[in-house]
């Protein structure tokens, strides 16, 4: 399914635009599209063409999530980011959350025009892992999640932005791509847009260092930016977001 500019619908793909540059957007673990919709019509709107789609566990529920594996996230992110990659002529690859961490894995295997990392989620916060969790794991097969936007915690999640609890399984499948991923990093040459929000409550931003220093790429930057909360590309600051992309990936391009 593909959304059109005005639709809101967590569990269908974005696919937008028509230029010959490619932006394969990947959204966080428990979200949806959705954390991507304002952006990619910001960059379809400049002529890029656009596609993020859904992660298996997603958009369905939470005992579908709790039967996903990280090889399942891992190979299903190859095959259409490959199925992309063959109707432009350069990709950039953009992530968010976990997101950051599959873009991270697709950098490491493709040759990409550059890759943005959005708050990745290496190491995990106690408001994201509780240290109770594997206690509980065996007798629920979930566990709450707040919301992830800065000061409030205790706001609900939109449904639109995925589930409102975390499945525990897929916790577990979560942890194992991290593990496998974060041995990856050194290979990742690829220009690098590294941005995180200083007082993200679900991340925190020492991933941001880890990446930075870990990943070989000669291009990087990191920004580091203040309230922003964890859903950089749907901040109240978005657009402050968007143009930072913007900038990235037209520098890139017209090198």
């Amino acid at each position: 399914m593909k959304s059109s500019v005005n639709e809101r619908i967590s569990a269908r793909e974005i696919d937008l635009g028509n230029g010959p540059v490619g932006c394969f957007c990947i959204h966080g673990f428990c979200g949806s599209t959705y954390e991507f919709q304002g952006l990619a019509e910001f960059l379809a709107e400049h002529e890029f063409r656009v596609k993020a789609p859904l992660l298996a566990g997603h958009g369905t529920s939470i005992e579908e999530s709790n039967l996903v594996h990280a090889d399942d996230w891992l190979q299903e992110i190859e095959y259409h980011f490959a199925e992309f990659f063959l109707n432009c002529t350069s990709a950039f690859v953009i992530g968010l959350g976990m997101g950051a961490a599959l873009a991270l894995h697709l950098a490491a295997l493709f040759p990409l025009s550059g890759v943005v990392v959005m708050a990745p989620t290496f190491i995990l916060s106690r408001h994201i892992l509780p240290w109770y969790w594997k206690l509980i794991a065996p007798f629920n097969n979930s566990i709450p999640r707040k919301s992830s936007r800065a000061g409030q915690n205790d706001a609900p999640i939109p449904d639109d932005y995925g589930y409102s609890r975390y499945p525990t399984n897929g916790i577990r499948a979560m942890l194992k791509l991290n593990r496998y991923i974060s041995k990856e990093l050194a290979r990742v040459m690829s220009p690098a847009l590294i941005m995180h929000s200083r007082d993200d409550p679900i991340v925190p931003f020492e991933n941001a260092i880890l990446v930075a220093n870990t990943i070989n790429s000669e291009d990087k930057s990191l920004i580091a930016y203040g309230q922003f909360g964890h859903v950089l590309p749907d901040c109240p600051e978005k657009e402050t977001v968007w143009t930072d992309i913007l900038n990235f990936l037209t520098r890139d391009t017209s090198s």
